[in-house]
């Protein structure tokens, strides 16, 4: 049983929404079932981020925002083509390993309630401007509490943008029955070192949870 709160001062009583409920329940049994470990990198994403600057007007041009998340959400197809065993789940039953051939991602998307995960199904086959529209769309109906249980079913991997909170990096839960979460870490200009001089580029933490 949990430890009963206590209290020397005055309080406030805030009822603990059904969402809330879920959404702990499944992070526990995500941290019980799965030992997580967590790995950081670093990235100089310089490139990556003159090439958004590059097309983002001519992408909007059309209507809507256009932001760097489909860019890294084509990037993790990517990456799990190269290592599909990130794909994948555990039949713990049968003694499998099911590594999926297809690539669905989940978007953690923070909402007044928690964080709720909408996926972009078959994210391998669609180009950046279709999977910006998906995540404006699904962000938006899982803030107004208008996602359907199967837009959150499904995802074989999980991108979470933990940039806009600020911090160095954090070490995210992983979304059952999922292996591994992406975190996305804010993206600063840093002096770094290339080919012996001192140059100024917009670096990122990275880090995956697996």
């Amino acid at each position: 049983r949990p430890p009963r709160p206590t209290a020397t001062g005055e309080v406030e009583r805030v009822p603990i929404s059904h969402l809330r409920k879920v959404i702990a329940g499944a992070m526990r049994t995500s941290k019980h079932h799965s030992a997580h470990v967590t790995h950081v990198d670093e990235a100089d994403v310089t490139a990556l981020w003159d090439a958004y600057r590059g097309v983002k007007q001519e992408v909007e041009a059309d209507g809507g925002r256009f932001t760097l998340l489909p860019m890294f959400v084509k990037a993790l197809v990517a990456a799990l083509e190269d290592h599909p065993m990130f794909n994948a789940s555990v039949d713990e039953e049968a003694g499998e390993i099911l590594i999926k051939r297809f690539h669905n991602i989940g978007i953690a998307v923070d909402t007044d309630q928690g964080l709720i995960v909408p996926v972009i199904r078959d994210a391998d086959s669609k180009d950046m401007v279709t999977i910006s529209s998906e995540i404006a769309d699904l962000a938006e109906r899982a803030r107004e509490r208008r996602l359907s249980l199967d837009e959150l079913k499904g995802g074989t991997c999980t991108i979470t943008n933990i940039g806009p909170l600020g911090g160095l990096f954090a070490t995210p839960i992983i979304n059952q029955p999922e292996l591994a979460i992406i975190g996305l870490h804010k993206i600063q200009e840093r002096p770094v070192v290339v080919d012996g001089e001192i140059v100024i580029r917009r670096m990122m933490y990275l880090s995956v949870s697996f």
